[in-house]
Parts: C-alpha cells; structure tokens; sequence
C-alpha cells in the first residue's frame, strides 16, 4: 500500500483514511488539513521531516478524500476517530498540529485525549466564531461563513458546482478561489509545486462529492465547539502571519490568550501559507 493511501476501519464499520510523510521509525506527528483539502496537504519538499526525524501523519476527515462520511460528526468525534488511528499504529507519544480550519480539530484533539501528546501545533489557525471575532473578518470571508450558518443548502449547491470544476478545470477553479489571499500568499502561489500541492489536495477533497466538506462547514466550523480553549491543559504554540486575509492575526492573538500555556510566533509580512516557507521551523517545533 503506497504511503499516502492508506487507512484504517473505524468502530461502526467507517474508513478513517491517511497519509504518511517523512521517515517511519520518526517522532511521530499528527497533522489535521485545512478546509476543502485532504491527507495530501502537506509540504512539496519534505527533506526537513527527514533530516529531522519527523513520521507525520495526515489524516481525511470525514467526507474528505479516502474517509467515509459521519453524519452525526463533530470535532470530538473526530477527536475519536484520531485516538483509534494512535492506538492502531501504536503510537506511544506524539504531537498534533492543525492548519487554518484543521486547527478545531487539533485543539480539540488536546482537549480530549491530552495524556500522550508532546506539544499542540496551530498554522494560521480558525478560531471559535464569537462576536469579538467575527469583527476583525474580511468580508468575504465573513459573507461565506454567514452563508454557511443560514444557509447551508446554499452553501451545498456552490460545493457541488466546486467539486465539479474542479474535476474538469482545475487550474481555472483554484484560480477563483485562490483570489482573496492576501499579496505575500500571491508570490507563494506563484511556485509551480506549490500550485501543484494546492491543486492534488483540494481534488482528493472531493474524491467522493462535496456532502463532507458542505457538512464540515456548515454543521462544525461555524457552530459551538463542544469545548472551551481554557480547558485545554498542554502547551499550545501558535504561529500566524500577521498580512492573513483568511484567517486574521488576531484570531492567533485572541486564542492564545484563552489558551493557559501557549505562545504565538507572529511573522510581519506574510500570510496565510506561512507553512511553505516555515515547516521546517514549525515541525522542529512539535518535536521532544
């Protein structure tokens, strides 16, 4: 089985899909994709995981990619599936990284099973929506998630149109979607393999349809948590790019400080894909 299409069958008969990076017998790292991507979310060089003996793990969330869909899915649930997955490949120790939205499901992650994990990671990372931090949204980002809350249906439709361009026109669907980030994410986009990375995990996404992005939307992101970040008890280290027209810096400032035993590593002029230039640098973080 090739390294990047595996997985595991979960209680209740569902298919958790992963993909493994880096060097086997490494410190093992589990990392949790943004939103509308999959297990193949993960750096173009990955001569760092290596060289700094690093086993990173990516995981399909439900609907995405390779795992079966949950209709009853919450973060903690998916926390759940995560603690199956560690205790099938038997993994005494390790850290959990989220990036932009998979940054829930890494927290969440924390909350629940905290025994085992080294050190908690967050990339440009979603926040809970409260009223303090929808103010600091863009508009665009703000008018998506609004949609997403009252009107999934809608959001279901504009999925199924996504899914479908981006089966038949990549490049051309990427483009439109890729067009609000910010002017630093636009020189890294403006790598090959980077589009390449892009273009590979945003398909896998929707290898079998939109219902699990539309649901992970609409019925997770943009609802109560099931947890508060206050509750957390390991170390969380946040890094975030101060000119992010995704997630805004102030996201990164709001959940460290709600976090107990946290810092944020804020990084000036760039963006929202601080993860191409910095993984080196980040993963080497999450290590004993």
């Amino acid at each position: 089985m090739k390294p990047t299409e595996q997985h595991i069958i979960l209680p209740g008969n569902r298919k958790l899909g992963f993909a493994e990076y880096g060097n086997p017998a490494g410190f093992p790292i589990l990392y949790c994709h943004g939103s509308q991507s999959s297990r193949l979310e993960m750096h173009y060089n990955l001569s760092f995981a290596k060289e700094k003996e690093l086993r990173i793990l990516t995981v399909d969330r439900p609907g995405h990619g390779i795992s079966d869909f949950n209709p009853a899915g919450t973060i903690l649930s998916f926390a759940q599936d995560l603690k199956v997955l560690t205790e099938k490949l038997e993994l005494a120790s390790y850290s959990v990284v989220g990036m932009s939205a998979g940054s829930p499901f890494a927290l969440g992650f924390s909350y629940l099973f905290p025994e085992k994990i080294h050190k908690t990671g967050i990339i440009s990372g979603f926040a809970p929506l409260t009223t303090e931090s929808k103010k600091v949204l863009s508009k665009e980002v703000k008018t998506m998630l609004s949609l997403a809350k009252s009107m999934p249906f809608l959001l279901k439709i504009l999925l199924k149109v996504q899914a479908k361009q981006l089966a038949k026109k990549p490049k051309k669907a990427l483009k439109n979607f890729l067009q609000i980030m910010s002017e630093p994410d636009q020189v890294v986009l403006k790598n090959e393999k980077v589009m390449e990375v892009i273009e590979s995990m945003f398909k896998e996404a929707f290898r079998n349809g939109s219902q699990g992005v539309a649901y992970e939307i609409s019925t997770i992101l943009v609802q109560k948590w099931g947890f508060e970040l206050k509750e957390i008890k390991g170390r969380v280290q946040f890094w975030q790019g101060k000119e992010d027209n995704n997630v805004p810096y102030q996201w990164a400032e709001l959940m460290t400080n709600e976090c107990r035993h946290s810092e944020l590593k804020l990084y000036e002029d760039e963006g929202h894909l601080i993860i191409f230039e910095h993984a080196a640098e980040i993963f080497d973080e999450l290590k004993p």
